[in-house]
């Protein structure tokens, strides 16, 4: 993140959800924050210092990380979809993982493309 530079600032503090990120002064107008999770929202504020003292925070701006997750596609047979795990058989037929989409019939003369969105869940069709 950056942010601009303060008049008569020398340095700036950076705050994660109220927790203070630095533990001296940056003299930077930027930060790289690294470790966070996946899938979450936090909410950073800067300060300024200069003179030993510390202004008040900025106002709160809010980002979140992705998953992490890339999804995929997988044309095959729902045989080989059911085979590789990304469906499974009920009463004959295929089902999606996840969304349990029916595919059609579970063997090799039905050909399915499949998205993986998430970890274990797959839909009918190509990514999003």
């Amino acid at each position: 993140m950056t942010w601009n530079a303060s008049s008569g600032a020398t340095g700036y503090n950076v705050y994660r959800d109220g927790a203070k990120l630095n533990a001296t002064p940056l003299a930077s107008t930027g930060y790289t924050d690294g470790g966070l999770a996946a899938s979450t929202s936090y909410t950073y504020q800067i300060s300024s210092t200069g003179n030993g003292v510390e202004s008040a925070k900025s106002a709160g701006v809010t980002g979140a990380t992705t998953s992490g997750f890339v999804c995929s596609t997988t044309t095959a047979s729902n045989y080989a979809h059911v085979t590789a795990g990304r469906a499974h058989d009920s009463g004959g037929y295929a089902l999606a993982n996840g969304s349990n989409q029916n595919m059609g019939l579970n063997n090799t003369f039905y050909t399915t493309t499949l998205a993986q969105t998430a970890a274990g869940y797959y839909v009918i069709g190509n990514c999003p």
